[in-house]
């Protein structure tokens, strides 16, 4: 027969046994949910998105005056007559001039007339200029110039003789030169067909130049478009001229469009959203560029039509459908990547994820980082 000591404490141990088994049970169980709860909390990825700004142009036309009561329509009448000079040139003969010295050894004054010819040792004859008379043991200076024209007759400093006198008097009355003769070739300007599209360009820019200074201060308040509808220019010379300079002299009526740089640019503005394909992607409003031309006018009715060219740029839109968390949960790096580089504007993606051995997207949306950058 057992003891009831012995069976009381056996009783009472079992209990005790199965208790702590519960409790390291259930020790065990919290810290493995724990364990879950962090790496579950400490699953991260960061998605990061470069797109690229991609160019679209558009154009749109701006009705001026009448009826659309949007700007103004002006002109204005130029004439200019300016000088030019011909860039081409060439050397043509001319009469080589100079000064020499009359001696006269006699005893007797001695009268020469205008053109009394000198003759040089190599038989280069020049004339006086003026008449002189030469005094008696005595010397004057003279001018003279060459009888032919030509290079050759550019001769340095010289003695002359006097073919005019007799033979005793052109021993005693003679001349002498310190200074070569020069002038024997000067340079003329040639006309050119050139020359004359040059000026008339340059002159249609004068036109322009005039006329912009009479517009501007009808509306300063405005922009405008400035267009030369018509002009007539002729010159004093042709081509082929020979000539130091000539004349271009003209008329011309200049058309001044005047219009709303705001409006202008609004308009190319709503025209480049409506290019925007849908709400995937982005216009890029700080890239927005316009330019305006003038089409075509009507000067009797003083309209115009404009027409305005936007540049802008389109790129990926951050808060785009395509770009929602939700997409990714899940995903494997390829599967996000190849998923990312089919989208319009997309250039390359980066992918972190925390810890660095999780091979796919947490499917928790704070746990999730989608970062878009836009790169020209």
């Amino acid at each position: 027969m057992t003891p009831r000591t012995k069976q009381t404490s056996l009783a009472v141990e079992q209990p005790v046994r199965l208790y702590k088994f519960i409790a390291l049970s259930f020790l065990l169980l919290t810290v493995i949910l724990l364990g879950v709860i962090i790496f579950i909390s400490a699953k991260r990825a960061t998605i990061t998105v470069v797109a690229g700004q991609e160019p679209l142009e558009v154009s749109a036309v701006m009705a001026i005056g009448g009826e659309s009561k949007i700007g103004f329509v002006e002109t204005a009448s130029v004439e200019l007559k300016k000088i030019y000079k011909p860039e081409s040139t060439k050397e043509v003969g001319a009469v080589a001039m100079g000064v020499v010295t009359l001696y006269n050894d006699s005893d007797a004054d001695q009268a020469l007339v205008a053109t009394t010819r000198l003759l040089s040792p190599e038989s280069v004859l020049f004339r006086l200029k003026n008449r002189v008379v030469v005094p008696a043991k005595g010397t004057i200076a003279a001018e003279v110039y060459a009888d032919k024209e030509g290079r050759e007759s550019e001769i340095g400093p010289a003695k002359f003789t006097i073919p005019g006198l007799n033979a005793a008097k052109q021993a005693m009355i003679y001349a002498k030169s310190e200074k070569p003769m020069v002038g024997g070739v000067r340079t003329v300007g040639i006309v050119t067909e050139e020359d004359l599209k040059l000026a008339e360009k340059e002159l249609a820019a004068d036109f322009k130049k005039a006329g912009v200074e009479k517009l501007s201060a009808l509306h300063p308040e405005s922009a405008v478009v400035y267009e030369i509808v018509k002009q007539e220019i002729s010159a004093d010379k042709e081509a082929g001229s020979d000539a130091e300079e000539f004349i271009l002299s003209g008329k011309a009526e200049m058309i001044g469009v005047f219009y709303n740089q705001t409006e202008a640019d609004k308009l190319a503005s709503d025209e480049l959203a409506k290019r925007v394909v849908g709400e995937a992607e982005l216009l890029i409003q700080n890239e927005l560029r316009t330019a305006v031309a003038l089409v075509d006018y009507n000067l009797e009715n003083k309209t115009a039509n404009l027409k305005i060219s936007g540049v802008g740029a389109v790129s990926l839109n951050p808060e785009s459908q395509q770009l929602q968390k939700l997409i990714f949960f899940g995903k494997t790096k390829d599967e996000v990547r190849r998923y990312l580089l089919s989208l319009d504007h997309v250039r390359s993606v980066e992918l972190k994820f925390t810890p660095a051995w999780i091979r796919t997207v947490p499917q928790v949306a704070d746990h999730v980082n989608v970062v878009v950058k836009n790169v020209e």
